[in-house]
């Protein structure tokens, strides 16, 4: 890539259809706040193109969609940007995921879309994509089961950020991957609103009441559950252990630990499966 800082004109851009950051995300949301921004601090993070300075125009956009608005409303002539070089399209859409990820929150269904592609040409090696993108190998494979499973209108839901990544999987494994108990399980919890203590019973009342309807788990998931409370006294080592998989998993202590007790106790034959 090409380090050198050129200052470019608007007129001479265009948005690369290869960003992740597609123009059906809210890109416009908090422009003016961004054009503020640089309008008094100037721009700290130059925008980055497909080719070399000599390429023909217009040149492609692949980093820097929001910054390139910004200037577009501050009726600016020209930006600075730098050039990645001549890519192909598994390169640039890696590049601009790399870019954006490390700014402003990507929207969902973009970075999923994008990872799945990466997955598929790097011939299905989710430890690739995470090698080269800088993702956690568990991030990866959420983006691509959601990918593959979530049915579009869970995806739109999950775009319009109505519900959560870890919802959307409590749901289908409650759902045992059926995608209309599934989609039904989302809409209820869109329109109840279970708590998130009430949401984390969802997958374990759908695999107990394995042909009860959406409507029937969600309301056992939502009854007052019987609890007893265990205290536990963990080594340093155990509880930095426990810290770093609760911040990887986005997971709750008290989740964590109940899932890896269930398991060992499946595992051991004490519970049934």
């Amino acid at each position: 890539m090409d380090d050198i800082i050129h200052e470019i004109k608007l007129s001479d851009i265009e948005l690369s259809s290869n960003n992740v950051r597609h123009m059906s995300t809210p890109t416009n949301e908090g422009i003016e706040e961004l054009a503020a921004s640089i309008k008094k601090h100037g721009l700290l993070q130059p925008v980055v193109l497909v080719g070399t300075v000599d390429s023909t125009k217009p040149y492609e956009l692949i980093a820097g969609q929001r910054r390139f608005l910004a200037h577009k409303f501050l009726k600016a002539e020209t930006i600075k940007a730098v050039f990645a070089g001549n890519l192909d399209k598994t390169n640039i859409i890696l590049r601009s995921l790399i870019e954006n990820m490390q700014r402003v929150e990507l929207d969902y269904a973009d970075t999923s879309d994008a990872i799945t592609h990466l997955f598929n040409k790097f011939g299905k090696n989710e430890r690739k994509v995470a090698q080269e993108t800088g993702l956690s190998l568990r991030r990866v494979r959420e983006y691509i089961s959601i990918d593959a499973l979530a049915s579009e209108k869970i995806k739109e839901q999950l775009k319009k950020k109505k519900i959560t990544p870890i919802d959307v999987k409590r749901a289908l494994r409650a759902a045992k991957n059926n995608i209309p108990k599934a989609e039904r399980l989302i809409d209820l919890i869109i329109d109840v609103k279970p708590t998130p203590d009430q949401k984390k019973r969802i997958p374990d009342f759908g695999a107990r009441l394995e042909n009860a309807s959406a409507e029937k788990i969600l309301e056992e998931a939502m009854r007052v559950p019987v609890q007893k409370s265990i205290v536990l006294t963990l080594s340093d080592a155990v509880r930095e252990g426990l810290n770093r998989a609760t911040a990887e998993l986005k997971i709750e202590p008290d989740e964590l630990a109940a899932k890896v007790l269930q398991e060992w106790l499946t595992t051991q034959g004490f519970t049934k499966q």
